[in-house]
């Protein structure tokens, strides 16, 4: 099982990841229209490992993000916490494949077996 990241960025890490996008090269445009909706879709799913750490912000020095490097996911796609505060604040582009996800679910994110070992092994690659 391979779970796609949406909104994760290799800064976002100390070490390894090189295989994510750095977020200085992320395109940005303009915001969905639904973009609130996305967030709240994204917001909705239960956290799957919830870090009580900071992480730095990205885009505005000296500030941190409580719980940034927490991960979510719907069982398809994986974020983190700090994801969701770019998102809400950047024009970051997500991916039109995410997009079409959320939409065709209609922002209801539909519940998935999280004690899968395969989902273990998916979600723990990105912490």
């Amino acid at each position: 099982m391979e779970l796609k990241p949406v909104a994760m960025y290799r800064e976002m890490y100390e070490r390894g990841h090189d295989e994510l996008p750095s977020v200085f090269d992320a395109p940005t445009g303009t915001v969905e229209s639904d973009r609130d909706r996305i967030l709240d879709y994204m917001r909705k799913v239960r956290a799957i490992f919830d870090v009580m750490g900071e992480s730095p912000d990205l885009f505005t020095r000296d500030v941190d993000i409580e719980g940034g490097p927490s991960l979510y996911s719907d069982g398809v796609w994986i974020w983190r916490e700090d994801s969701l505060k770019y998102l809400a604040e950047q024009s970051l582009v997500l991916p039109t494949e995410f997009l079409e996800h959320v939409r065709a679910l209609d922002y209801v994110p539909q519940n998935f077996d999280t004690r899968d070992p395969d989902f273990d092994a998916a979600f723990l690659s990105y912490f």
